[in-house]
């Protein structure tokens, strides 16, 4: 099992979609999100792709990687492909998209993770074991987190069911864990 994030030690890399063919995804977190008045003025978490995580220490060293690896695939689209939703249960409760592993997805994800293991930067262990996905909601940052009854109500109500989506990825960013715009974005590599 992979271990859960240490949010005040690491940086997120993450792949961004393209935003305009999330819309169905996007009118499911806001109905969520305000049916619960989860976060602040409708900040709502940024739908995302978690490839892989750092230590703060190491940015300058992984924005290196990461711009190498970027190259290789501007000229061909990592394609996102989404087919249901999915609740995962750990410490925190998070609703999230299940993303299929395509070719190039999982191509990009396995060299950004094999070249950051080469630099010892990766902070994931059972890199094997990783699920790629997008968290539609989450108790991380909500100022009203869902209590556990109401989460497994939701979770039996959406778990599984069937949500087609097709993207493709735009960027790769770092990130912090923060809901903040302006203090979230630490580096942004476009595809």
């Amino acid at each position: 099992m992979v271990k859960a994030a240490d949010l005040k030690e690491e940086l997120f890399i993450v792949l961004l979609p393209k935003k305009n063919d999330l819309k169905k995804a996007l009118e499911l977190q806001e109905t969520i999100s305000k049916h619960y008045d989860l976060y602040n003025d409708d900040d709502y978490p940024e739908l995302h792709i978690t490839l892989n995580r750092i230590n703060k220490k190491d940015i300058d060293e992984a924005k290196e990687v990461i711009a190498e690896v970027v190259q290789n695939y501007q000229q061909n689209p990592i394609k996102i492909e989404i087919s249901n939703l999915k609740c995962f249960c750990l410490k925190e409760k998070f609703l999230v998209l299940k993303v299929d592993e395509t070719d190039s997805l999982t191509s990009l994800s396995t060299q950004l993770h094999q070249q950051l293991v080469n630099r010892d930067l990766s902070t994931l262990t059972n890199y094997e074991e990783w699920s790629f996905h997008m968290s539609l909601i989450s108790n991380i940052f909500a100022k009203n987190p869902i209590s556990d009854q109401e989460f497994n109500k939701i979770c039996l109500i959406l778990d599984g069911i069937p949500q087609k989506i097709s993207t493709v990825g735009q960027r790769i960013e770092i990130w912090r864990p923060t809901l903040d715009k302006d203090k979230k974005v630490i580096a942004s590599f476009k595809l």
